[in-house]
């Protein structure tokens, strides 16, 4: 089963949880791109993609949030833009391999991190060189379907899922929203979801944004205006909270799993965890989706 076919079986698919804050307890820096950890440590990442997946996830993402050459370029890194996206690809097949059961890898495309014009100085061309560069890389070292996610510019979020396009694999879009109800940018989820999808998207919804409830509540205003759409939903673990000297995030696996069984009966296609979730997490999800 391809994955537009298992995205059109009714199921609800489960995503992965966190990357970056996972890596972080295995000591990555804070504010050190995990990107760099594709190369330096890549039993590391193969070691978080299989928990995952042992966690009973239907999908991993690459470590590729960051791994496009307007990024690299910012870190000194771009002579490895390929090198990075080979071994992404690589690892997360890895992960999956011995699962007994079809895992999807879906490549992981983040925002530039700049303002495009008129409000900064990266245009549109730029954005979208940079964007279908990265794609047809992931696409050519064999990932199931791209993801566009966590943009706060819907202009920027459209680029990424029409460059993405090019490479003919299905594209997701996800937007990160805030407790306002829009994301950084201004953006609506009503016209998140609508845009998004009349641009092609197969799967429009909202990562990271604060936790379950913001989530829900992005959810909720798409379904109001496209309710035939497929629906994304992945929350961070809450807002962090710092405790001798350690992040916590506050929202439980447990919360998690009653996140998980309201999102299915809501029909939400994909749903998965973002910054501070854990295995533990993805793993209440399963739990969840099966009972």
């Amino acid at each position: 089963m391809n994955f537009l076919d298992a995205l059109q079986s009714g199921r609800t698919l489960l995503a992965d949880g966190a990357t970056g804050t996972m890596l972080q307890g295995l000591g990555l820096s804070v504010g050190e791109a995990p990107e760099r950890w594709l190369l330096d440590r890549p039993d590391a990442i193969r070691d978080v993609a299989r928990q995952y997946v042992q966690a009973g996830a239907d999908m991993i993402y690459t470590c590729t949030f960051g791994a496009a050459r307007l990024h690299l370029k910012r870190c000194g890194w771009e002579a490895q833009l390929e090198e990075m996206n080979r071994a992404a690809v690589k690892l997360a097949r890895e992960a999956t391999a011995n699962a007994g059961r079809s895992v999807f890898v879906v490549g992981s495309v983040g925002p530039t991190g700049e303002m495009l014009e008129p409000y900064g100085d990266l245009s549109l061309d730029a954005a979208r060189e940079s964007f279908a560069e990265q794609a047809a890389l992931l696409a050519g070292f064999g990932v199931d379907a791209l993801v566009c996610e966590t943009f706060t510019d819907l202009s920027e979020a459209l680029v990424a899922v029409t460059a993405a396009q090019e490479t003919k694999l299905p594209v997701l879009a996800s937007m990160a929203f805030d407790q306002s109800g829009r994301t950084m940018m201004g953006v609506s989820p009503e016209d998140a979801v609508v845009q998004l999808s009349d641009a092609g998207a197969v799967v429009v919804g909202t990562n990271c944004s604060v936790g379950p409830e913001v989530v829900e509540n992005a959810i909720t205003a798409m379904k109001v205006v496209r309710p035939t759409a497929k629906l994304l939903a992945k929350p961070n673990a809450g807002l962090p909270q710092m405790k001798d000297g350690k992040t916590l995030y506050p929202v439980t696996p447990e919360e998690f799993g009653a996140f998980a069984k309201k999102m299915k009966s809501q029909g939400v296609a994909v749903i998965g965890g973002c910054c501070g979730s854990t295995p533990q997490h993805i793993k209440s999800m399963r739990i969840a989706l099966d009972a």
